[in-house]
């Protein structure tokens, strides 16, 4: 086979075939090196833990300090918030706290060395959790299954804590009770000033006593104006009595008074009678304060003082015949002043409530809007209460659902990779020392055949001048 002539296929196949012992011999010698290498390496011991996160207190509610009316709506989902707990894992804080517990000698290190520590620590560790799912794994590899069980523990011991911090404001709680008392503080001022005001005023409702007062208002205004027309029809009456009377002969008038059935001092008598009689009614009915007693007491009075004189000359006659009708008319303008000095009183009495009504219109309003706060704040406040009990109890949407295991086996997946690792390299150099001696052995074969042409050369006369150039370059190769 010529040394210039390409390799087929073939070629290699009975190359590998010639020189299998060679080949062989070095995947031997990897396997044997891969299988010392595993045993002098230090073994490595993995612990794993698991934590369940469920929908909670933290990831439901919102800060006890925000106003939720005004809160923005965002929409965070599950594997959001899966997320942010890796990274909340991942975090250098929490991983130098387990590194330290776990490593107890690296608290003395020096700067540079606690980083290089710090970053074989990291890589020793697993947290990872898989896809549509709430369990998050937490894995940490060690020399020894006491290091890499207390790394696992130690970063889930320190993630729950952190997680029941990070998810409560710090402080709330103590900040809404102090609004809440200051709140119920001002409200019961506020209170009393309400009620200290309608006690001034006498008053159970504004709207109640204003609809009275305009009610009774309304009534005397009727009554006035009713008395008005009575007292000017009565006025009108006694006018046209006295042109009448004033035209009638003495002893017509006489007549009228004494003796006769038309007698007037006995109609004046009868009158009377039915005057004290209706006053006695009005005595049971009405209290002596009242218009209409105080109008038909001016009757009575006014046709008793008539009476007094039993020979009147003739105005003492006109004025017992017209003293009805003056009688009426006193207990009309008598009935008239009464209702005039009610309605001013009741008046002055809807000026004073309009007076009082904006006081307390204004006292009520604030008592409104310090109720409205305060029922805001004693809220606020009972949902950071429960925040801090939830805390003090240590209880959380995350559950560890498997703690941190003491792993008694070493990992078993390293040692069969390295050896798998080893085995490829001892096949691969089995083949490059195959073509590395076959290329050798075709090198030293070309080698002898030129020394054995020289020779051939140098023996054998030289013909021509060619072949004296030809020999002399085979013999420089």
């Amino acid at each position: 086979m010529s040394s210039s002539q390409t390799l087929t296929l073939w070629d290699y196949f009975w190359v590998l075939y010639r020189y299998k012992l060679r080949v062989l011999a070095v995947m031997i010698l990897a396997v044997i090196l891969g299988y010392l290498w595993t045993l002098t390496t230090p073994k490595v011991f993995e612990s794993e833990a698991k934590l369940f996160v469920r929908v909670g207190w933290e990831n439901a509610g919102l800060d006890p300090t925000v106003n939720k009316s005004d809160a923005v709506a965002v929409n965070i989902t599950r594997e959001t918030e899966i997320t942010n707990m890796l990274e909340h894992l991942r975090c250098r804080p929490i991983l130098e706290r387990a590194m330290d517990i776990a490593m107890p000698d690296a608290s003395k290190m020096t700067p540079e060395s606690r980083e290089l520590a710090f970053e074989s620590f990291k890589r020793r560790l697993s947290i990872t959790s898989p896809k549509q799912s709430m369990i998050i794994r937490i894995g940490s590899k060690g020399d020894t299954p006491e290091q890499a069980f207390k790394a696992a523990h130690a970063l889930t011991t320190i993630f729950m804590e952190d997680h029941l911090l990070l998810s409560r404001p710090a402080g709330s709680f103590e900040f809404l009770s102090q609004q809440t008392d200051r709140l119920r503080e001002e409200l019961e001022t506020a209170q009393q000033e309400l009620r200290d005001a309608k006690n001034r005023g006498d008053l159970a409702s504004i709207q109640g006593r204003r609809t009275a007062l305009e009610s009774q208002i309304n009534s005397l205004e009727t009554r006035i104006n009713e008395v008005t027309a009575l007292l000017s029809a009565a006025d009108a009456k006694m006018l046209a009595l006295k042109s009448s009377i004033e035209s009638l002969p003495e002893p017509l008038l006489k007549q009228m008074m004494v003796g006769s059935p038309n007698d007037g001092l006995a109609a004046m008598r009868d009158k009377l009678f039915q005057l004290q009689t209706h006053q006695a009614e009005l005595k049971a009915k009405y209290q002596p304060s009242h218009p209409l007693y105080i109008a038909g007491q001016a009757q009575v009075d006014e046709m008793s003082s008539v009476l007094k004189d039993e020979d009147p000359d003739r105005e003492k006659i006109i004025e017992a015949i017209c003293a009805a009708e003056n009688s009426n008319q006193a207990g009309l303008r008598a009935q008239k002043q009464s209702l005039q000095s009610q309605l001013t009183a009741l008046r002055k009495e809807l000026a004073t409530l309009n007076d009082y009504e904006i006081q307390i219109s204004k006292s009520e309003l604030k008592v409104r809007h310090l109720e409205t706060q305060y029922v805001n704040y004693a809220k606020k406040a009972e949902d950071a209460r429960i925040d801090n009990a939830l805390l003090k109890d240590k209880i959380s949407n995350v559950h560890v659902i498997q703690p941190a295991s003491l792993p008694v086996l070493p990992l078993s997946s390293q040692r069969a990779m390295t050896l798998l690792l080893f085995l490829v390299c001892g096949v691969v150099g089995g083949v490059a020392v195959a073509l590395i001696s076959d290329q050798w052995n075709r090198h030293v074969k070309a080698n002898e055949r030129s020394l054995d042409s020289v020779a051939t050369t140098r023996s054998s006369p030289p013909r021509r001048l060619e072949d004296i150039v030809n020999a002399t370059s085979l013999r420089d190769c």
